[in-house]
Parts: structure tokens; C-alpha cells; sequence
């Protein structure tokens, strides 16, 4: 396989888990961890499980892949700050 054919295929699936990585993490229950009902947090646990399957896959395909998919989750996690919280400033 030539080169270029090589970068073509990387680079769709480099889109086409980025996608997905999206989609699923607009789509996670990220207080799944506070559920009473076993239900809500074994399907948040398997839905955080393959988020980082996903992260996982492009890890493989590069360090910059890897750093797009840590920025996108981090872009969708949400930061819960409790009454107590101090910010410390460098």
C-alpha cells in the first residue's frame, strides 16, 4: 500500500473515532456515580468504559490524536466545584 493510501485510511478513521468519541460524550451521564439504582450506574460505568476504549483507539493511531481526544474530553466533562472549594493560582 502506498504512503498516501496509508495517511487517507489513518486519517478516516482518525475522523470517523473522533465522531464517535463526540457523540458519546455528549451523550454520558456524568453523575452516573451517585445513582441509587444499580440500573443508571452499571450503563454509565459501560458508557465510561467505552469513552476510553474510543481514546484508547486513537491513542493508537498517534500522539496527536490521542491529545485531540483528551482536549474533547475534556472540553464535555463536567467541572462540579463544591461551596468549599478553594482556587489556588499560580
Amino acid at each position: 500500500m502506498s504512503e498516501k493510501r496509508i495517511s487517507t485510511i489513518k486519517k478516516c478513521e482518525t475522523t470517523r473515532l473522533l465522531n464517535t468519541l463526540e457523540s458519546q460524550l455528549k451523550h454520558h451521564d456524568w453523575f452516573y456515580e451517585y445513582s441509587d439504582d444499580s440500573r443508571y450506574y452499571n450503563s454509565g460505568l459501560r458508557e465510561f468504559t467505552q469513552i476510553w476504549q474510543t481514546i484508547e483507539q486513537l491513542q493508537n493511531l498517534g500522539e496527536n490524536e490521542f491529545d485531540q481526544a483528551i482536549d474533547m474530553y475534556k472540553k464535555y466533562k463536567p467541572v462540579v466545584k463544591t461551596p468549599h472549594e478553594q482556587v489556588v493560582t499560580k
